[in-house]
């Protein structure tokens, strides 16, 4: 995979959030951090997934081959993240159909680097503490695949994890890990609760789509993505680590 540096991107940014992000921080936080201490403002990461899916409650569903991520740590807590879905189809009638947003390659969907991603710790049944990241959109994204006109809005959890499906370990230095979005049914996304920095009441974050000008109706994105890669602003590799306060 070609490795993309993101040099001096939203400098003035990272320095002011960075300090919002040490003066918010409460003990519930999840923070990432250069491994053995120091800011994670700056780093870029690489991330890439096969087969990612989304899911309409109702059964719809856009299958795509791979997605590759390329991201930048604003502060310990929020980055941005630039998304590409490759290969992507929907069946209209008996057959497949390429699917793509505006401006883009047949079957690519692409989200700007513009949008964000926080780090939390997620809540399912009675497990409060679960390393997660939540995608915000920011904005209604809009697919074309062919006479279909499909917009998915919203915000979507997924969990910090280990390569073998377990949470991430506080205070390990990491090279990679995963992010994993997965669902309990057709439209259900798993992770539906996260506790966002300096809160202490938990976030319900749904995704919705519509198609072809339908109301729109609960959605899941089921991808397990590996994030790698990790370079300080100065082009030096590096691991990073979780921690709470």
């Amino acid at each position: 995979m070609k490795r993309i540096s993101i040099v001096g991107l939203f400098l003035a940014a990272v320095f002011a959030l960075s300090a919002m992000a040490a003066s918010s921080a409460s003990a519930a936080d999840l923070l990432a951090r250069v491994a053995g201490g120091g800011s994670v403002a700056g780093v870029t990461f690489l991330s890439s997934a096969t087969l990612p899916l989304l899911f309409t409650h109702g059964g719809k569903s856009i299958h795509c081959k791979h997605v590759t991520n390329h991201g930048l740590f604003l502060s310990a807590t929020l980055g941005n993240v630039l998304i590409q879905f490759l290969g992507c189809t929907s069946k209209e009638g008996i057959v497949n159909v390429s699917c793509k947003t505006p401006g883009a390659g047949s079957g690519e969907i692409h989200l700007a680097l513009s949008t964000l991603f926080h780090l939390g710790l997620a809540h399912l049944g009675t497990n409060r503490t679960i390393p997660a990241a939540v995608i915000l959109l920011g904005k209604t994204i809009e697919i074309e695949c062919s006479l279909v006109k499909i917009k998915v809005i919203g915000n979507v959890i997924g969990a910090l994890q280990k390569a073998n499906g377990e949470p991430v370990e506080l205070g390990k230095s990491l090279s990679a890990f995963n992010l994993n979005f997965q669902q309990t049914a057709n439209g259900l996304q798993d992770l539906r609760l996260i506790l966002m920095p300096g809160s202490t009441t938990p976030t319900t974050y749904d995704l919705e789509s519509s198609f072809s000008g339908a109301l729109f109706e609960l959605s899941s994105e089921v991808a397990n993505a590996t994030l790698d890669g990790f370079t300080t602003s100065g082009g030096v590799a590096t691991n990073i680590e979780f921690v709470e306060p």
